[in-house]
């Protein structure tokens, strides 16, 4: 080989690792990401129960749906879900995929998506949106940890931010899907009557991949060129600069003025999300105005 077709040559992508799924470690792991899917399960039921409605189920099936997502983000962020799990639910890209990967998907894409929507519809602040944001980034590091932790998978290559086995740049996309499917379940339920409420189930997914595309794109070029770690932050700072970015638009779309949110602090828009505005504190709903028809202007005439 020349030194030019050397030069030329397009750098390899990093082969994922062959570790097989440790049973404790996958089975802990399940139990832990199960949990939550329980509960939302749970006040689902109850929703459709009371009268409430059949929102929450249909965001957390429309979760379950986006996991599908998951073969495509790992496969361009390098993630390695370790293979031989006792409960393998599904296969797409040559991996296998266990259970508790739908479980995280459920609760955390679709279940955040029907909290960020009730926030939204309570009203928020561009201050509480990127608080919001934030909130979002730790319950992430949370849920994340154990599985790398305890070796249930793994990220290879060369991961920006990568102190314990996590690679913080992610928790710095994986916050913008369940925010922007919130954001479009509240501009678009006034205009979801009936059985049209189940279209949801397809925003989830939509939501999921238009935050990856927007954000991700960065760091997932950087990793398959095996771009040293020097360029593959510089490309972190990137994507958190196109997240940030995300949540700033989505502030035209859901934020308030200050005087018209009743709960700001960070805490109290979650419990209130969950239990409800205090009584009398409630704002009133956003006005969606149609678009005016096309009208072909009249001609003006000059006055004599």
């Amino acid at each position: 080989m020349t030194f030019s077709d050397k030069f030329l040559a397009a750098p390899a992508i990093p082969a994922h690792p062959t570790t097989e799924m440790p049973y404790a470690a996958e089975i802990i792991f399940t139990i832990f990401l199960g949990l939550p899917v329980v509960v939302g399960v749970f006040f689902a039921v109850k929703h459709l129960l009371t009268g409430k409605g059949p929102l929450l189920a249909v965001c957390l099936v429309g979760g379950g749906l986006a996991c599908l997502f998951e073969p495509i983000v790992d496969v361009l962020g390098l993630v390695y879900i370790r293979e031989g799990a006792l409960l393998t639910t599904f296969s797409s890209m040559g991996r296998d995929f266990p259970l508790f990967i739908n479980f995280v998907y459920i609760w955390y894409v679709g279940g955040l998506a029907y909290l960020a929507y009730r926030i939204f519809t309570n009203g928020i602040t561009v201050k509480g949106l990127f608080g919001l944001y934030v909130m979002d980034v730790c319950i992430n590091i949370v849920l994340e940890s154990p599985g790398v932790l305890m070796g249930a998978y793994e990220y290879y290559g060369p991961q920006p931010l990568n102190f314990w086995g996590l690679p913080l740049w992610w928790v710095c996309v994986n916050p913008v899907m369940p925010l922007v499917a919130g954001a479009l379940i509240y501009r678009l339920k006034p205009f979801l009557p009936g059985w049209r409420i189940g279209l949801v189930v397809l925003l989830i997914p939509m939501a999921d991949g238009l935050a990856n595309g927007a954000t991700a794109w960065p760091v997932w070029t950087a990793l398959n060129l095996d771009a040293p770690l020097v360029v593959t932050h510089l490309a972190w700072l990137v994507s958190l600069g196109l997240a940030l970015t995300c949540v700033w638009i989505l502030s035209f779309v859901v934020a308030r003025p200050d005087a018209e949110v009743a709960v700001t602090s960070k805490l109290g828009i979650v419990k209130a999300a969950i239990f409800g505005v205090p009584e009398g504190n409630v704002p009133p709903p956003p006005i969606i105005v149609p678009a005016a028809p096309n009208r072909v202007p009249e001609p003006v005439h000059a006055t004599p």
